[in-house]
């Protein structure tokens, strides 16, 4: 850590609980209650996946605006902010029995989502730890944590208090906590970009047009959707594979377990080769964990090794494309660089599941999607001659 560490440890811990609680409260909440809430309300099976699908794809919209607010007013106004909406929104969603006020308020929830999750996050860290470095791997451990502790809790409270109450409890104690930790310990000091106004916004554009710019956010990008689409529905993979559901299911959590791992040796690895080369190392690994995936076809072991090394392959992106931003352009006007350039990502993240699906039905297995995947990964690879 940078100097005054020691003082800024409390905004380290700060950071951690606000996407810890961020992700497991407005990014897991819909997955896990998605059938409980089906099944009470009577709407179709699509309806609450579309409305989790477009709440994702609403805050890779507002990423480019949310960096901006970050560099202007600093993450702490930005997540705090966040928090209040993100709790607001879930408890709205519990109102009434109309779907579109479910989904007008899930897409309220898409605007907490732009204000707390990652972005803000690895900006703060970038100022206040410096680039890079143990914070950016802290932080995103905290979040990928978050699903395996809180995803029991959410099932469980579904099942005693019913989805609507449940979410009011999860909303409540969301607002309460991330709100809190984002007031009380994201408090040093915040230094907005030099450049302000007209100057700010060429130097922006210049970076956006670059073509190193446009090249290395494409390759992320296709990346993201291949690995998303993939490992996200990895069960029906599996089980037209032959593997049983419950063996499934199982091989399908090691996809986590392989995240943290990716994520404890991105640090490590990260000091080696250039901006372009490491890139293209994330971008190429995409590309045969997800052949693997699509060719392997047992034993057991063996997919449970693909599902680890897809994991940590996953892992390492989240911090490849927060990193991709530093390595090349620095420090100045990281937040709104960062969320231009992650807008893209994020949209691939959140059409993947959707998008495996689609691809598995019109090539007649999820075996093949895989493999159309990639492909489309690995000529991402060609991109990045330009990045």
């Amino acid at each position: 850590m940078r100097a005054g560490g020691r003082t800024r440890r409390p905004a380290l811990a700060g950071l951690c609980l606000v996407e810890f609680c961020s992700w497991g409260v407005l990014y897991y909440t819909l997955p896990v209650l998605g059938v409980t809430i089906t099944e009470a309300t009577g709407w179709p099976s699509l309806a609450v996946p579309a409305v989790y699908t477009l709440g994702l794809l609403l805050a890779a919209a507002l990423a480019p605006l949310a960096g901006r607010c970050v560099d202007q007013f600093g993450p702490r106004r930005v997540m705090a902010f966040g928090s209040l909406v993100g709790a607001a929104g879930m408890i709205l969603s519990t109102t009434g029995p109309s779907l579109l006020v479910f989904t007008l308020s899930w897409c309220v929830v898409g605007v907490a989502q732009a204000a707390t999750l990652y972005p803000p996050a690895f900006s703060a860290a970038h100022q206040w730890f410096g680039a890079g470095g143990w914070p950016l791997t802290v932080i995103t451990l905290a979040g990928g944590i978050s699903s395996t502790a809180l995803a029991p809790v959410i099932a469980g409270l579904g099942d005693e208090l019913g989805w609507r109450q449940a979410v009011l409890v999860l909303a409540t104690g969301y607002g309460v906590l991330s709100t809190v930790a984002a007031v009380v310990l994201l408090t040093p000091h915040w230094r907005r970009p030099e450049r302000r106004g007209r100057e700010h916004r060429e130097y922006v554009d210049t970076i956006r047009r670059s073509g190193a710019f446009r090249a290395s956010r494409a390759a992320l990008a296709i990346a993201a959707l291949g690995l998303y689409a993939v490992t996200l529905t990895l069960i029906p993979l599996l089980t037209e594979r032959g593997v049983p559901y419950r063996e499934a299911a199982v091989i399908f959590g090691l996809v986590g377990a392989g995240q943290v791992l990716g994520r404890l040796a991105f640090h490590p690895l990260s000091r080696f080769g250039d901006p372009r080369s490491r890139l293209l190392v994330q971008v190429a690994a995409s590309a045969v964990v997800i052949t693997v995936l699509g060719v392997v076809h047992g034993p057991l072991l063996a997919f449970a090794l693909a599902a680890v090394l897809a994991g940590a392959v996953r892992g390492a992106h989240t911090l490849a494309a927060a990193t991709a931003v530093s390595d090349r352009w620095g420090s100045e006007a990281y937040a709104t660089i960062l969320g231009r350039f992650h807008a893209p990502i994020a949209a691939a993240m959140a059409l993947g599941p959707a998008a495996g699906a689609a691809v598995a039905h019109l090539t007649g297995s999820y075996a093949t999607a895989a493999l159309v995947f990639a492909t489309l990964t690995l000529l991402a690879v060609a991109l990045i001659r330009k990045a």
